[in-house]
């Protein structure tokens, strides 16, 4: 239990290679464990915070890895949206871009040895992305898997939508916000 947290992330991270595959897999059957498996992805980001919270066992590892795994789940979203032409290569490329940009700025020492944290408005990002990702994988599942008696063709026209398009759009601009955001806090620590 004392290390939970920080196995929380590297749950998270080995995840994500399996999620990209399953999502991008031509087989229904498999494309429908692609949603549930991305779910446990994000339930480990809310628990790995938790348990860290409530164990006292924040540390400078868990800070740095935990929004590392996030990333690396979120973008292995994009690239499989990318893959199946929810989204244009260019978007997934600038939220991959800014992800292993702002990794990085974490990595270099500044001058006054304190580290650029996680800010409200990356986390808020972090947020509407998820939230963003559950949306389309429910509707690709919705597709792929038939439940409910939901007409599939009238999913798959939401998924590849205007409404999805923009949404996307929206989830890009607040990235590169973000990054700005980033940037000056990297200012202020060098």
């Amino acid at each position: 239990m004392k290390h939970l947290p920080n196995i929380l992330s590297i749950l998270r991270i080995v995840i994500s290679p399996i999620f990209f595959l399953l999502l991008i897999s031509q087989s229904p059957k498999l494309i429908c464990f692609a949603f549930p498996v991305f779910i446990i992805g994000a339930l480990t980001d809310y628990f790995d915070g938790w348990f860290a919270r409530r164990m006292k066992q924040i540390t400078g590892f868990g800070k740095f890895f935990d929004p590392l795994a996030d990333k690396i789940l979120t973008g292995a979203a994009f690239l499989a949206f990318v893959v199946l032409s929810i989204i244009p290569l260019w978007m997934a490329l600038i939220i991959i871009f800014r992800d292993v940009l702002t990794t990085a700025m974490r990595f270099i020492p500044s001058s006054n040895s304190s580290t650029i944290s996680t800010s409200y408005i990356a986390k808020v990002k972090t947020t509407i992305q998820m939230i963003f990702i559950i949306l389309v994988l429910a509707a690709i599942s919705l597709v792929n898997c038939p439940m409910l008696g939901i007409n599939p063709n009238n999913v798959a026209s939401f998924i590849y939508s205007d409404f999805i398009y923009y949404s996307m759009l929206s989830i890009v601009l607040l990235t590169l916000w973000t990054l700005v955001d980033y940037f000056r806090q990297y200012g202020r620590h060098k």
